[in-house]
């Protein structure tokens, strides 16, 4: 018996202004291909499928249409979990339709720990999936009483008679979130104990985006793209295998579609570094560049498109990282008696101490802006 686990799709995710879902399509592509080749028996979806829990139509098509390809073109079974980001309800809403299509769901928690558990058999092998979605508090101790990991312990406790699986969107153990989670506690737990999910043969984890193992058989399969520019790990999945009995897995890595690449410089290098990248994706890759500037430098930004332009690339995220001399004393000690405009020459004053003086085009700039405010209409 072969099973893939997956998670943190984030489906309608953006990043600044540009849409991903070109990235998710190849991705899902990919991965309808790869449960033929690998001869999947199981697909494990560990929460996060989409990014909000009211998805935009254009993410609900691809999610859907997925799903509708898994049935037809694949023998695979199709178990999913809601994730923090998931609306559970929203899940769970076709789960009778998508019942006939081998597709079970558990978009929230049931009052009965039974509902959660689940048995698949497939040729000679057997095991027991046990899925928990993400939950909060309240839904495990209605009355605010008790403690949380003993009401949890009822979910996943259950006489043990061949292998046992659990599909779980929570932080566990010790882990390292790469930065672009919202790792929230909601649960009334911060990170469940390792101890309590040690008995499961393999354990499917989703909410962390980077790839990683936590225990022995506890596995963050991770987002299969990149969520921001500092995620610099490879993406992957992992393929779980019972053979007699026994649950084994190994990562699957999954291909780049669209790269993200963050180059650091300074105003002597930045050119050479910026003409040397020479990244290849199918989608075009994306640029965030980080310099560190001494003073502000008209025309920067439009010289760095052009030269990543020239190589078939776009600036995503340009990040000037000021660096200035010893901090100046305050010419004025009471700053609220001075007005916006002299405020503003403060700060630049402050800001650019090697500067001789707010320059005239930008002193007028915030003029401009100044008149905008004050006749600006009162937002409802």
């Amino acid at each position: 018996m072969r099973l893939l686990h997956t998670s943190d799709w984030h489906l309608g995710k953006r990043l600044f202004k540009l849409d991903r879902s070109e990235e998710h399509q190849l991705f899902l592509d990919w991965l309808v291909a790869t449960l033929v080749s690998e001869k999947i028996d199981a697909l494990l979806i560990a929460g996060d499928v989409f990014d909000t829990p009211s998805p935009p139509h254009q993410s609900l098509e691809l999610f859907y249409k997925f799903l509708h390809r898994v049935s037809t073109e694949t023998t695979a079974q199709t178990f999913i979990i809601a994730g923090n980001h998931d609306s559970g309800v929203l899940l769970e809403a076709p789960a009778k339709i998508l019942t006939s299509h081998r597709v079970k769901v558990w978009g929230k928690i049931s009052t009965a720990p039974e509902d959660h558990w689940t048995t698949l058999e497939i040729g000679a092998e057997k095991l027991e999936l046990c899925a928990v979605p993400f939950f909060r508090s309240y839904e495990l101790l209605p009355q605010s009483q008790g403690d949380i990991l003993e009401a949890l312990n009822k979910y996943l406790k259950r006489d043990k008679t061949c292998a046992q699986l659990l599909l779980l969107h929570h932080l566990a153990g010790i882990y390292e979130a790469s930065g672009s989670e919202q790792v929230v506690s909601l649960s009334g737990v911060d990170s469940i104990p390792h101890e309590l999910i040690e008995q499961f043969d393999y354990v499917a984890l989703g909410h962390i985006h980077k790839p990683q193992k936590i225990g022995p058989r506890s596995y963050y399969s991770g987002s299969p793209i990149p969520m921001r520019f500092s995620e610099t790990l490879r993406k992957s999945l992992v393929i779980i295998e019972q053979t007699d009995g026994e649950v084994t897995s190994r990562p699957l890595p999954i291909p780049v579609f669209r790269e993200l690449v963050c180059v650091k410089a300074d105003e002597s290098n930045f050119v050479k570094k910026l003409e040397a990248l020479a990244p290849a994706s199918p989608l075009p890759p994306v640029v965030e560049v980080q310099i560190t500037l001494s003073a502000p430098r008209v025309g920067l930004v439009d010289q760095i498109k052009e030269i990543l332009s020239e190589r078939g690339l776009e600036l995503l995220s340009f990040l000037p990282i000021y660096v200035t001399g010893e901090k100046t004393p305050r010419r004025h000690e009471k700053l609220f008696e001075l007005s916006p405009v002299e405020l503003f020459e403060e700060f630049y004053a402050a800001k650019y101490p090697d500067e001789e003086a707010l320059p005239a085009e930008l002193k007028q700039d915030f003029r401009e802006l100044l008149e905008k405010v004050k006749h600006a209409a009162p937002q409802a």
